[in-house]
């Protein structure tokens, strides 16, 4: 598969619904067009959902909601992502907080590249959290 930009080759090593949230450790989804065509897909949209009932980290930056949207995992919750997608989040059932990052349990967001330190930090951190360790600190380190 190749990315947008540059048309940089990806290699995907398993699908969606070939992988379990018992695989890993977290969940990063990044923002840009890929939530919104990931959510058109029942086992992406499943994966999700199964990840975030796990209570281990996931991690979101900006159009990132629109999956956790679809998967129905946000009522109740307080998240932050891109401002396009502020009324979709309120309409799930969430808070929407305009602020660089929000940690809301094992949820970490943020709402844009300029964020991006401000969500390192807080994502390291959940991670540090969750059982990450050494391996997290080391990795703060480095920066």
């Amino acid at each position: 598969m190749h990315g947008k930009k540059d048309r940089t080759p990806v290699a995907i090593d398993r699908a969606a619904a070939d992988v379990s949230a018992d695989d890993f450790d977290a969940l990063f989804i990044p923002g840009g067009y890929s939530p919104d065509k990931l959510r058109a897909h029942d086992e992406p949209v499943e994966f999700v959902r199964a990840f975030v009932e796990s209570g281990k980290p996931v991690l979101a930056i900006c159009h990132a909601p629109q999956l956790l949207i679809n998967a129905q995992v946000l009522r109740g919750r307080k998240i932050t992502g891109w401002k396009s997608v502020a009324q979709d989040i309120r309409n799930a059932g969430a808070e929407y907080i305009d602020r660089e990052v929000v940690v809301d349990g094992n949820l970490v967001s943020s709402r844009q590249p300029d964020d991006i330190p401000a969500f390192i930090e807080a994502s390291l951190a959940k991670l540090e959290e969750a059982g990450g360790g050494k391996t997290m600190t080391a990795a703060a380190e480095q920066r």
